[in-house]
C-alpha cells in the first residue's frame, strides 16, 4: 500500500477515536469515476457534533501524520460557514478537510441538491445515517448559459483590462503588466469554456480553472494559447498581449454568433487601436 493510499486509513483511525466525529465522506476526484494520478487531492467531509475542537486547535492534524504545511480556510454552503483545513502531509499528500454539522447528513440523505452526484465514498459512519444516501449519478454538472448582458459585460471587462496591460507595458512596469495579464487570462478562460460549450449544446465537461484543458479545448485553441504567455520581458509581453487579444476576439465572435448575441465591435476597435497606438503602430 502506498503512502497516498495509507492516508485514508490514518484519517479513519483518527476519526474513530474522536467522539465528536460521527461520519467521514470522501468526495472530489478521488471519489469519481475518472482516473486520477498520484497528485490528486483527498477531499474529506468531516461530519461532527461540533467543529470547535478541530478549528480552535490544530494539534489533531499532527495526530494523523507528519505535516509539511496547512492553511485554515472556509467556504459558504447555503449561507452557512463551513470551516476547512487544507493540509499537505509528508511526501506531498494533500488533504482538504471540510467540517459540517450533523444536520447536513440528514439533508444529504434526503437527496437535497446534487452535492454527491459527482461521486462519494463513505469512509466512516458511526450512526448509520448514510444508509439512505442515493447512489451517485455521476452526471455532469451543467453550467448556466450566459445571458447576452453577461456576455457583453465579459467582453467589455476584457477590453477594459487591455488598457491597463498596454499602459503598464508602455511604462515598463512588467510586474503590473503581468498582474493585469492574470485578469485577461481569467476572461479568456471563461470565453474558451463558453465557446466549447456552445458548440455542443451546452452539454460538455470543461472542468474548472482550466483543468485538463488539452483534453477538452479544440486543437487550434490549444495551439494558439502557446503564444499568449510571455517571459518577464517587454517585447515578449507585447507579443503575448496581442496573441491574447486575437484569440479572445476570435472565440468571442464565434461564440456570439452561436448564441445569436451582438458582439461589441466598437469597444474592440477602440481598444485595439489604442493598444496599437501606444505600442507604436505595429502588432
Amino acid at each position: 500500500m502506498s503512502k497516498s493510499d495509507g492516508i485514508l486509513t490514518r484519517i479513519i483511525e483518527w476519526a474513530e477515536r474522536e467522539k465528536h466525529i460521527r461520519a467521514l465522506i470522501l468526495v472530489g476526484s478521488r471519489a469519481g469515476k475518472e482516473w486520477v494520478d498520484e497528485f490528486a487531492d483527498f477531499d474529506v467531509g468531516v461530519f461532527a457534533e461540533t467543529h470547535l475542537p478541530y478549528t480552535q486547535n490544530n494539534q489533531w492534524l499532527f495526530d494523523i501524520w507528519k505535516i509539511w504545511v496547512y492553511v485554515p480556510e472556509k467556504f459558504d454552503r447555503k449561507n452557512e460557514i463551513v470551516p476547512t483545513r487544507l493540509v499537505i502531509f509528508e511526501d506531498g499528500i494533500k488533504v482538504d478537510f471540510a467540517f459540517y454539522g450533523l444536520h447536513v447528513l440528514d439533508e444529504l440523505a434526503e437527496g437535497d441538491g446534487n452535492e454527491l452526484n459527482a461521486g462519494f465514498t463513505v469512509l466512516l459512519d458511526k450512526d448509520g445515517k448514510t444508509k439512505g444516501f442515493k447512489p451517485a449519478s455521476f452526471e455532469k454538472l451543467k453550467r448556466a448559459k450566459p445571458t447576452e448582458t453577461e456576455f457583453v459585460n465579459r467582453v467589455n471587462e476584457f477590453w477594459f483590462e487591455t488598457y491597463y496591460a498596454a499602459k503598464y507595458l508602455k511604462r515598463g512596469e512588467l510586474w503590473l503588466a503581468k498582474f493585469i495579464d492574470c485578469n485577461l487570462k481569467k476572461f479568456l478562460l471563461e470565453m474558451i469554456e463558453w465557446h466549447e460549450q456552445s458548440k455542443r449544446n451546452w452539454d460538455y465537461e470543461t472542468y474548472y480553472s482550466g483543468k485538463a484543458m488539452k483534453s477538452w479545448a479544440s486543437a487550434d485553441t490549444w495551439e494558439s494559447l502557446h503564444k499568449t504567455f510571455a517571459h518577464f520581458d517587454s517585447d515578449d509581453s507585447w507579443t503575448s498581449l496581442f496573441a491574447t487579444m486575437n484569440l479572445f476576439r476570435r472565440l468571442a465572435l464565434e461564440t456570439a454568433q452561436m448564441f445569436d448575441f451582438t458582439y461589441p465591435q466598437e469597444v474592440d476597435r477602440n481598444m485595439t487601436e489604442f493598444v496599437l497606438r501606444i505600442k507604436g503602430g505595429a502588432a
